[in-house]
């Protein structure tokens, strides 16, 4: 094999292949946000499921959870990358992401949160811990409630970098 240097500003793309989420939240003002998050994996599973979010500190996700003490997480499907884009490219301070792009969803059963119609399921956490480091929260959440089509992880967007993105066996 040849191995190649890997600049350490890139090395996080070695491990960066988790599937790519919707943060689904509600601000103290009462309106709903979502933000496409790539970096989000397993914490523990028992007794309860948890997982780790990172996000950075000055998005409008985080205040949001960070105020209530809740939110979910959604998994997109292929088919609603450009959901997953549009909702990347504004800040939700600025705007109501569901109003302004017109995003079906429904109520979150456990959380105050609105699901995006047509993902692959989603989870509903209360929120555990954060870590701060730098401008980044290193956000812990105990899962509540969690559903899901047969199959889900088929669905599953993994996101490695800007501009590559896959599902389980196929590449796009």
């Amino acid at each position: 094999m040849r191995y190649a240097e890997i600049p350490v500003s890139d090395a996080y793309e070695l491990q960066n292949a988790g599937g790519l989420v919707l943060v689904c939240t509600r601000g103290p003002d009462g309106r709903y946000d979502v933000a496409p998050v790539a970096w989000c994996c397993p914490l523990d599973y028992s007794p309860a499921s948890k997982l780790i979010l990172v996000l950075d500190t000055g998005h409008r996700t985080y205040a949001d959870l960070s105020d209530s003490g809740e939110f979910a997480v959604a998994l997109p499907t292929k088919g609603q990358m450009d959901l997953v884009a549009r909702a990347g490219s504004m800040s939700g301070h600025d705007a109501d992401k569901y109003a302004e792009l017109g995003i079906p969803a429904f109520p979150a059963r456990e959380v105050d949160a609105r699901i995006p119609e047509g993902v692959a399921g989603w989870l509903e956490c209360r929120l555990s811990r954060i870590v701060v480091e730098g401008t980044s929260g290193v956000v812990m959440g105990e899962v509540l409630r969690a559903e899901a089509v047969p199959d889900a992880w088929k669905l599953r967007v993994h996101y490695v970098r800007e501009g590559l993105r896959f599902t389980p066996g196929e590449s796009f």
